[in-house]
């Protein structure tokens, strides 16, 4: 599968913008969830029937009529009108992707077809998903999957960047290095780990679903215990169950993405990518920990959420360039 890009062409920064637009959404959806923002407007796509969050005297004396059952905030309301505006943008630079690829990706029909397809299963499945997010008033299983139709989202975009760029050369390196950067021995590696961290996210993005970080408030004990008694068959309502299978999977991912890290490090040329993913690894870990210890503050768990998104991103980055380093011949 190769790729190639027009000369002096726009599609590669269009494709990164939608993929930065993306990530500042899951941002701002993690810290709607954070800010218990999420059903501040009680419809959709509108806000109380306005375009707007409900601001002006008569407008807010609308809305109250209209939803006498829902107080209304109008910061958090702004904050969930802000996430939807950018959700928007972020549709319309998609839709621009999904109709320009043919002229501006020297590629196969067949993969095109793909990407195309990708996208806009990705999109109209993550427009449904906001929608239900609301009119089902953030039933659990729906939030997660909009959380993580989003992070696939945003990876696709991210991948369509990376291969519509032209990438250097390989550089002349030690036969070992270059031997086992291309090989599929590590391309397996990725992809494991990948999978890893895409699990321990949805791990994560259940226990705040279920408002289950506090459940466990102190490290690295749980209420004083060091496996307090789990209850699997309860786990979509036991919190300290919930919370503590996202500390197990977390100690999983820290133990394969290191080796990872240290494998990428030591016998590939993807040496700065794995140094990016083992300072983000460590970063992560430690905002896990004090996320605990001072009873989540909402800055430290967005920062959480976030650098598990750049995480993911850093896979994507090594996947597509051992990839894209196999196409070369180098290996």
């Amino acid at each position: 599968m190769r790729f190639a890009i027009k000369k002096v062409s726009f599609y590669p920064k269009i494709a990164l913008l939608a993929s930065l637009l993306a990530f500042i959404v899951i941002g701002l959806g993690a810290y709607t969830r954070l800010t218990d923002a999420g059903l501040s407007c009680p419809d959709w796509p509108v806000c109380y029937g306005y375009i707007t969050a409900p601001h002006t005297p008569m407008q807010i004396k609308n809305a109250a009529q209209l939803y006498p059952a829902t107080p209304i905030n109008t910061t958090k309301a702004w904050t969930e009108m802000i996430h939807r505006y950018l959700a928007g943008a972020e549709s319309l630079l998609i839709i621009f992707l999904i109709l320009t690829a043919p002229r501006q990706l020297r590629a196969s029909p067949c993969t095109l077809n793909g990407i195309r397809l990708a996208l806009v299963l990705l999109l109209g499945s993550q427009v449904v998903l906001g929608m239900l997010t609301v009119t089902l008033k953030l039933t659990p299983v729906i939030v997660l999957g909009h959380l993580l139709t989003g992070l696939t989202l945003m990876s696709v975009l991210w991948w369509l960047f990376l291969i519509s760029v032209q990438t250097p050369p390989v550089q002349a390196v030690r036969n070992t290095s270059v031997t086992f950067s291309g090989s599929r021995y590590i391309t397996m590696a990725i992809w494991l780990g990948f999978i890893i961290l895409f699990t321990q996210i949805s791990l994560g993005g259940w226990v705040s679903t279920h408002y289950a970080g506090l459940a466990c408030i102190d490290f690295p004990f749980c209420n004083g215990q060091w496996i307090p008694p789990l209850h699997l068959q309860q786990f979509t309502s036991d919190l300290i169950t919930i919370h503590m299978l996202h500390r197990l999977g977390a100690l999983l991912t820290a133990v394969y993405l290191s080796l990872l890290a240290l494998v990428l490090l030591w016998k590939t040329t993807f040496r700065h990518v794995g140094s990016v993913l083992l300072a983000l690894l460590i970063t992560q870990v430690l905002l896990g920990i004090i996320n605990i210890l001072w009873l989540r503050p909402v800055w430290i768990a967005l920062a959480h959420n976030m650098v598990a998104t750049a995480m993911l991103i850093s896979l994507v980055t090594l996947l597509v360039r051992n990839h894209q380093k196999q196409q070369r011949g180098a290996i």
